[in-house]
């Protein structure tokens, strides 16, 4: 079988869970293990006939030079954040930054939903004004939606 090849770039500040949307996406079973990714981290994942190379960038201030870089070729740009009012400021100024991007479809996944106090998406999507969908990456059941959200997307 032949796939279409597809790159996807997961960007966001450090700890909103980046990682973790990967590590739901492949299948693995310790999703509340964080792991901290050091640069970039690149895995593939199979998407019905795409074959979707997915950019974990790492968030921490020290690897924000290298992202530019890095998006370069992106077919979908994954803004995630982690639903708070302060990350979501952060994640407008990303978005406002690295939009310039042109032929990335961009997307918001507003992360750790299961959180007290954690912003309704809809308040998230009119505040980045792209769409963006709800997720609680640490909950393995929630594997089939971001991979419907990627079979929407991609």
């Amino acid at each position: 079988m032949t796939f279409k090849k597809h790159k996807l770039v997961l960007i966001g500040e450090q700890g909103v869970g980046k990682s973790t949307i990967l590590s739901l996406l492949q299948g693995r079973k310790d999703l509340k293990k964080r792991k901290v990714t050091i640069g970039v981290a690149i895995e593939e994942v199979y998407v019905d006939d795409s074959k979707v190379a997915c950019w974990d960038l790492g968030g921490q201030d020290r690897f924000k030079f290298m992202w530019a870089d890095f998006m370069r070729g992106a077919g979908t740009m994954v803004l995630v954040t982690d639903s708070t009012e302060e990350n979501l400021q952060e994640t407008k100024e990303i978005y406002e930054r690295y939009n310039r991007f042109q032929g990335s479809k961009v997307i918001a996944i507003a992360n750790k939903q299961d959180k007290s106090g954690a912003l309704h998406p809809q308040k998230i999507a009119n505040e980045l004004g792209i769409k963006t969908y709800a997720m609680c990456a640490i909950n393995p059941v929630n594997r089939s939606t971001i991979e419907q959200i990627l079979r929407q997307e991609v």
